[in-house]
């Protein structure tokens, strides 16, 4: 364990020690402030989607392979397979200089080819609009349905040395916000309702009725954002959120969150972009005697351009979220990440990543961390093809009495052919 946590904390050295690129020459877009290297436009390389009116649609296929050293990482023997990959995305969206609608899908499928009690198959689609008011002010709905899935390696399927299967999750999103600007202040506020149903699952034989833990959840948020100086500002947020569990047996997990914060944005002449809010966070269950889940609440984020081709982002966030368990309801998130993306060459990209993450369960449920490394190159052979090559370790730092920590090292080799 000793040398994975050294080669993970040496990975941004080595990124950043790479072969600076060949002489590039760049457009005045391309190195606009606020600009990074993953969202810099490439003329040459950028797909050109198709024009339909006053749409623009765009359409990629992504398929390849990979293999898992861990399949189901922490149970009593260690076994390793290949996979399959594809993935699919559509979009529609308007050119108006004015107002806005959207439409998504997409889809991501993988197979493994020895145990296909470990597929996966995820899906989304979505509709959104903006409707523009003056200058700087709008009012937006959009509204999504996703089928998402619980990995076999997070820790609130992992129960001592136990088989496990992904838990598939319906989530359907509806969302109002709106926006306005007086001068220098800007008003946000927004509601979103949340409906989330797991999917029973069969492990060894027997059926986990996961779907008890179906909840409905409410969220309100109102920011405010003044502006000092062009590119510096001081920000507050509210957010409250009711949750309500479906089943009457599991109404004591009811809770009602709020959260309060306060910090800046700032812009240091486009090189560095920095947004820290910090603050406090309450959650209340309904449930008599169980205690409240409170706290520290913190979310930001730094974006530092080190040259035209090297940016550097640090993001940070603590938050409530909801487990599965049944000794929790809740857990305490706090979430770390640095990453090094660099253009190699114009075609060229190197991205390299390293994330933390720590859940602090409450009454006696123990604390779990987690790291991860992530390294990956992106050619881009045409507008139309790109070859992407992705590595990943984690390893289970931390974990209660009787759950074993673990390592596991993925790789995937993918195409993407992009309209």
């Amino acid at each position: 364990m000793p040398q994975r946590l050294a080669w993970i904390a040496g990975l941004p050295a080595l990124l950043l020690g790479a072969a600076e690129a060949s002489a590039q020459s760049f457009t005045p877009e391309a190195t606009a402030r606020g600009v990074t290297v993953m969202t810099r436009q490439r003329p040459d390389y950028d797909p050109a989607g198709i024009r339909a009116g006053g749409f623009r649609l765009d359409a990629a296929l992504e398929a390849g392979a990979g293999y898992d050293s861990n399949l189901v990482p922490g149970t009593g023997s260690q076994r390793s397979g290949g996979f399959a990959e594809e993935a699919l995305s559509l979009g529609a969206q308007t050119t108006w200089s004015r107002h806005a609608l959207g439409l998504s899908a997409s889809q991501i499928t993988r197979q493994y080819f020895q145990d296909s009690d470990l597929n996966w198959n995820d899906w989304s689609v979505g509709a959104g609009g903006r409707y523009d008011i003056g200058r700087a002010s709008n009012i937006r709905l959009r509204y999504d349905h996703v089928r998402s899935h619980i990995d076999v390696d997070n820790f609130d399927l992992q129960d001592g040395n136990t088989g496990r299967v992904p838990v598939p999750i319906d989530t359907d999103i509806v969302q109002l916000a709106g926006t306005a600007a007086f001068n220098r202040l800007e008003l946000g506020s927004s509601v979103e309702y949340r409906r989330i149903r797991y999917q029973d699952v069969t492990v060894n034989g027997q059926r986990d009725t996961v779907s008890t833990n179906d909840y409905n959840t409410l969220l309100g948020e109102f920011t405010a954002d003044y502006s000092l100086l062009p590119g510096r500002s001081v920000i507050g947020l509210v957010r409250l959120q009711d949750i309500s569990y479906e089943r009457g047996d599991q109404s004591g997990r009811d809770s009602f969150t709020w959260e309060a914060q306060g910090g800046i944005r700032y812009d240091a002449n486009g090189l560095v972009r920095v947004r820290l809010l910090a603050g406090y966070r309450n959650r209340d269950y309904e449930e008599p005697g169980r205690k409240a889940l409170s706290g520290p609440a913190f979310e930001g984020e730094v974006s530092y351009a080190a040259s035209q081709l090297t940016t550097i982002t640090v993001t940070a966030q603590r938050s409530i979220e909801e487990s599965i368990r049944e000794s929790s309801v809740s857990y305490t998130r706090t979430a770390a990440r640095l990453r090094v993306d660099h253009e190699l060459l114009r075609n060229v990209i190197v991205s390299g990543e390293i994330r933390g993450e720590r859940r602090k369960y409450p009454q006696d449920g123990g604390t779990v961390s987690d790291g991860i490394a992530l390294a990956e190159a992106r050619y881009l052979i045409t507008r139309n093809l790109a070859l992407v090559a992705t590595y990943q370790h984690t390893e289970r730092l931390e974990a209660p009495e009787g759950i074993r920590e673990y390592g596991r090292d993925q790789v995937m080799l993918r195409l993407r052919m992009a309209l």
